[in-house]
């Protein structure tokens, strides 16, 4: 829970609207309703605060709103409220989820109290509870528990507003000896029995002792001064509504004796217009077949150059994955186990390929491997093509520090296997490295993979032999390069090597800064 005052002062605010016998331990902000829903508390609705998530179900909320559930739930478990969930966890079965709070500390938040022009704060949410603790003061109604910004202004609430607080009416006990919320007296002062008693004070009917008259005078005085004070702005309000209306009355009446006089003229136009349209009509009947033609042909030649301005043709694919402590959660929680490159082609007119990826595992790698599986799809070349498919096929996870500690497999495809067969349906049965990279160390906070939430792997298929030994080089070359260039710096890299002594060590790659 959030310890400040004001911390309480957004809770409070949240709560008055919606009941709740638990705390809500969220960070509550200006313009909540508009903050993305995963960075809110499944239970309490406002900004996650020390997030957690749910193992089983890979959901997230506050610590405080978990434990404060699970401290009076039979056995301790907690069902999860998101949607259709409902699955019971442990308060064991939780962990501290570290990657998705940076991704909070840097969220941009405003004041709470930026509601009621009270505070113009702005900053990042981790520097929202030291601004609450440094700036805002707090002033409660001790009979409601509502928050407010200034003594004067509390006194006034708890004299005229508190929905907590009675009070008997100023003809009492002649009108009635309820007690009446202080809220509710103008209702009262306007109701027939209160009208009624007041008549029958007038008429000499009812009598009030001395010291009583006295402090219903008072009363009266009061609430006749209040009535006074809203009649005299009603009638301000009033007074400048007339003029605006009478004001914007001139102004549509000139605008409407304007638009007859162009509306006659609107008319005669639209009538000539209309003989010309009758005249056109053959020739468009004409030439529409041939324009609805051509506009599905320029349609489907952007589509086709949309598609090709992104879509490798060389046999390799650099995949940029975004997201990927959210696409670990679904995966964890079976949401969405897999994740599917784009597609990539070993040449224009060659094989149609895409990767296939389990950030969780899959089969037996499940909850301790990264697997990542090669496919071939049903391409429109396929007939002039050799089969079966048998290129060797390398994957790498790039290292993102400069540092090159690059993890690198690669396999030679099963001629045998149906995987490499020409594709009946729209894509044969993936296959490739199941155990691709220990899970344990892609969950690790600063791992050399994964920066700002986002991986990258290189997929490249060997359609001419590149020497294992090699490799290392291959992926120090700056990506920006044209692939014809890479290209020739390899053949210059192979020469250099064989030029060398045999007694040279070759296995170090050159380090290439182009």
């Amino acid at each position: 829970m959030v310890d400040s005052s004001d911390s309480q002062l957004s809770n409070e605010h949240v709560s008055s609207s919606s009941i709740s016998p638990y705390p809500k331990c969220g960070f509550d902000v200006d313009d909540i309703e508009n903050k993305n829903s995963r960075f809110k508390c499944i239970f309490c609705s406002l900004l996650i605060q020390e997030p957690i998530q749910l193992i089983e179900c890979g959901h997230r909320s506050c610590r405080g709103c978990f434990e404060a559930r699970a401290a009076v739930a039979p056995d301790e478990n907690v069902t999860c409220p998101y949607d259709d969930c409902n699955v019971k966890t442990n308060i064991s079965q939780i962990m501290p989820d570290k990657a998705f709070k940076k991704e909070l500390d840097i969220l941009k938040v405003a004041c709470i109290h930026r509601r009621d022009n009270r505070c113009n704060w702005e900053g990042l949410l981790n520097d929202y509870q030291s601004h609450l603790d440094e700036i805002h003061m707090q002033y409660i109604c001790f009979e409601c528990n509502e928050s407010f910004s200034s003594q004067a202004i509390l006194n006034k609430h708890i004299r005229k507003n508190c929905p907590r607080i009675f009070a008997a009416c100023p003809l009492a006990p002649l009108c009635t000896e309820e007690m009446i919320r202080k809220t509710d007296f103008m209702h009262h002062f306007f109701s027939g029995r209160h009208q009624e008693t007041i008549n029958k004070f007038l008429i000499g009917e009812y009598h009030f002792t001395e010291s009583s008259t006295q402090e219903q005078h008072m009363e009266l005085d009061a609430i006749d001064k209040e009535f006074e004070e809203k009649i005299s702005q009603q009638i301000t309000n009033l007074s400048k509504t007339m003029q605006i209306i009478n004001d914007k009355t001139v102004e549509i009446t000139n605008d409407f004796t304007s638009s007859n006089k162009r509306f006659s003229t609107i008319v005669q136009e639209i009538s000539n217009a209309h003989l010309s349209l009758l005249e056109k009509i053959p020739i468009k009947h004409s030439i529409q077949p041939r324009q609805v033609q051509l506009q599905k042909d320029i349609e489907n030649l952007q589509q086709i150059c949309t598609a090709s301005e992104y879509i490798s043709t060389d046999g390799t694919l650099t995949w940029r994955i975004e997201h990927v402590s959210e696409k670990i959660a679904d995966a964890q929680s079976e949401r969405q186990t897999s994740i599917l490159s784009p597609v990539f082609y070993s040449s224009h007119t060659g094989y149609k390929m895409r990767a296939r990826l389990f950030l969780f595992g899959d089969g037996n790698a499940r909850r301790t491997h990264v697997s990542l599986f090669f496919a071939l799809m049903k391409g429109e070349y396929d007939a002039i093509l050799k089969w079966p498919f048998q290129y060797k096929v390398t994957f790498c996870l790039l290292d993102q520090t400069g540092n090159n500690r690059h993890i690198i497999d690669s396999f030679y495809p099963d001629v045998k296997s149906n995987s490499f067969q020409r594709p009946v349906d729209e894509a044969n049965i993936a296959s490739g490295i199941p155990k691709l990279f220990p899970l344990s160390l892609l969950l690790q906070d600063d791992n050399v993979y994964v920066r700002e939430d986002t991986m990258y792997i290189k997929i490249m298929v060997a359609l001419n032999e590149t020497p294992k030994m090699l490799l290392p080089f291959v992926l120090t070359l700056n990506p920006a390069l044209p692939n014809h260039i890479q290209e020739n710096l390899i053949k210059q890299e192979i020469v250099r090597r064989q030029q060398q002594p045999a007694t040279v060590d070759n296995s170090q790659p050159t380090p290439m800064n182009i």
